[in-house]
């Protein structure tokens, strides 16, 4: 413990950006500590896109390590000079002062109390995350409001002893927008889910969808846990391509899936709800999308849109990510897209796969395009000459 006690006041003094690895939990926290505390520390956190996404308390007990120096934390470098640059759309990251001779846990409790901040917990020996409402703050127990964004009729409340909170997740951008949305949440009422699941359904649902601004979850075969939440752009003869929304409400690219890969059309739920409401938020605050995308495109009907995307991908050398009908997911850009096959090319952690693999274009089952991940990742490619 005093070896990592020693490694987090380095990263406090020295300002160094570093990954803290959880002992019991795989979510692995970048950022930069800017308390460390007797029982815990504060660290002010990044996404995975490089921008700030508020802050996180971590008790001393679960954290397994602090790493100072590796390619994820370049390519986070990168990321967070990118976002800076290009003023991508971020929330304000951390603004609260705290005091390291105080308990911090207790601390983050009471500015969550006092500003109505919406948090996400972890609880010792609870493999459970938890959103929710600070509602009050004793000496040893602690009230919290649970928020359900996926079931409004499950928001039980909770008291807890402040010693079972190892994690406190606060003023990131998906918080901080539930906590703007939680006034108009409770307005609304709980609706039971509503899904057409008959395939031979899907296309007449998926036509009248087409354009309109209703959003909808596609649920693919592969994987019914997964699904996709946007609008429907276009329906070709045999697939279909949804304007995607990320988990804040802002655009979050394309996907191009076939329609024989279709599980599921979601036309209703609760979380369908809340993403409207998410979307209408960051309308009303100016903030849809980032600076980087582009939202407007509309695809043609009448073309195999597989092949068309493939093949714009391939002259562009454009970062894309394919699932095929084997079950493989891969991230990269194809070439040598001819009638029936293609070469991708796999861009892995360390290097990118020159010489490729080659596929045929109907064993592409799901493709992906347009996204803040991919752009990222091609302009890093392109600036050190990979691309």
């Amino acid at each position: 413990m005093n070896s990592i006690v020693n490694d987090l006041n380095r990263a406090l003094a020295q300002r160094m950006l570093v990954n803290v690895y959880q002992t019991n939990q795989e979510v692995v926290y970048t950022g930069y500590v800017t308390t460390v505390g007797e029982t815990g520390i504060i660290l002010a956190t990044y996404d995975d896109f490089g921008l700030p996404d508020g802050a996180v308390f971590l008790a001393l007990n679960v954290i397994d390590e602090v790493e100072f120096s590796s390619d994820d934390l370049d390519n986070m470098a990168f990321r967070i000079k990118t976002a800076q640059e290009e003023r991508f759309v971020q929330a304000d990251g951390l603004t609260m002062d705290f005091d390291d001779h105080r308990d911090l846990r207790r601390q983050v409790l009471s500015h969550a109390w006092v500003d109505h901040l919406v948090v996400m917990l972890v609880l010792k020996n609870d493999e459970h995350f938890y959103e929710g409402l600070v509602t009050s703050v004793a000496s040893n127990e602690v009230g919290v409001q649970l928020i359900n964004k996926f079931d409004y009729s499950d928001q039980p409340a909770m008291v807890l002893k402040p010693a079972d909170i190892e994690v406190i997740e606060f003023l990131g951008q998906e918080l901080t927008l539930q906590g703007i949305a939680a006034p108009h949440l409770k307005k609304l009422s709980h609706v039971d889910q509503v899904a057409i699941t008959a395939p031979e359904e899907f296309r007449d649902t998926l036509q009248q969808l087409v354009g309109k601004d209703p959003l909808v979850s596609l649920v693919p075969k592969h994987n019914h846990e997964l699904f996709f939440v946007g609008k429907i752009n276009v329906l070709t003869q045999d697939a279909v391509i949804m304007s995607l929304l990320d988990m804040s409400g802002q655009f979050g690219g394309y996907t191009l899936m076939r329609l024989s890969e279709l599980h599921a059309i979601v036309i209703e739920s609760d979380y369908l709800q809340t993403m409207r409401l998410f979307s209408l938020l960051n309308q009303a605050r100016q903030q849809p999308l980032q600076p980087v995308l582009n939202d407007e495109r509309l695809f043609d009907e009448t073309v195999d849109q597989f092949r068309e995307r493939l093949s714009q991908a391939a002259t562009f050398r454009t970062i894309i990510h394919v699932k095929l009908k084997d079950g493989d997911s891969q991230t990269g850009y194809p070439s040598q897209v001819g009638g029936e096959r293609f070469i991708f090319h796999e861009v892995g952690e360390d290097e990118i796969d020159q010489v490729g693999k080659a596929y045929r274009v109907d064993d592409v089952d799901e493709l992906s395009f347009g996204y803040l991940d991919a752009y990222l990742t091609e302009r890093q490619l392109r600036v050190e000459g990979d691309l």
